[in-house]
């Protein structure tokens, strides 16, 4: 009985074990290899072939993945030291249009330009990493806004015999700029409660490192046309920042500074 195993056949038997040595014999001389051998080797081979096509799809994805997220930050956060906002100047010579309005995000009770923020946020870490009260008291200001506080403002001075007009008009220009004449406009100029002689050298010693700048000091009333100031701040990045430290440049001196570099090369 054969309990369903094909009968046995001694000379096929004989046949098929003289083509396994033969095969055998082959594959010691290198001319052929065993059909099990080649299976297995086919087999290894389309496994790896398998992995590297995963692989190189799925690094594809996550590349492509990965573009799309960075390309998307960019757009909403544009890379900050290649901004030609960081440099504007605004002031009376230099007016912004009334329209114009950049893209601001909150940051506590107060609109930023979205340039600043991360730099802002940091710098507001560190303070409170060293125990420093800091505190923003303005921030953005429209240019309708910006208008009605010059005109509060200058209708103060009128009120008082000793200014004319002409001198009320400069005197409040100094102070309080006109709409479109100011750089809070921007969203890059921020005001802070210097309450103490700690927050002061706080902000001096740290605020280059996350890219602000003292905007009006007190030593450059007649290049920035404005009265100085210890606690009025323009966001420049860290790299300008830097680089105005170092120059004691003020962002006027500072433009014109590169301006004449770019003329020189």
């Amino acid at each position: 009985m054969s309990y369903g195993f094909p009968p046995y056949d001694k000379k096929s038997y004989k046949e098929s074990k003289k083509r396994r040595k033969q095969a055998l014999r082959a594959a010691k001389t290198g001319r052929i290899l065993p059909y099990g051998t080649i299976r297995r080797r086919v087999v290894v081979c389309l496994c790896a072939a398998v992995l590297a096509a995963g692989v190189i799809i799925g690094g594809y994805a996550l590349y492509a993945n990965f573009f799309r997220n960075t390309e998307s930050a960019i757009a909403e956060n544009p890379k900050t030291e290649e901004s030609p906002e960081l440099l504007q100047i605004v002031n009376r010579n230099n007016p912004l249009e009334q329209s114009y309005v950049p893209k601001l995000t909150d940051f506590m009770s107060f609109k930023i330009s979205i340039l600043a923020y991360d730099d802002l946020s940091h710098l507001f870490d560190e303070a409170e990493s060293q125990n420093i009260s800091l505190d923003l008291t303005s921030a953005y200001i429209s240019y309708d806004e910006q208008q009605k506080l010059y005109d509060v403002k200058l209708n103060e001075f009128l009120a008082d015999p000793k200014y004319t007009a002409v001198r009320a008009q400069a005197a409040v220009q100094k102070i309080i700029p006109q709409g479109g004449n100011s750089e809070a406009q921007t969203g890059l100029l921020v005001s802070f409660d210097v309450n103490s002689e700690q927050t002061e050298a706080f902000l001096e010693r740290n605020c280059i490192n996350y890219g602000f700048v003292l905007r009006y000091p007190e030593d450059k009333e007649r290049t920035t046309l404005m009265s100085g100031s210890k606690n009025i701040y323009r966001y420049v990045g860290k790299d300008n920042a830097l680089k105005m430290r170092s120059y004691n440049m003020c962002l006027e001196e500072y433009v014109d500074y590169l301006s004449e570099q770019k003329n020189a090369d």
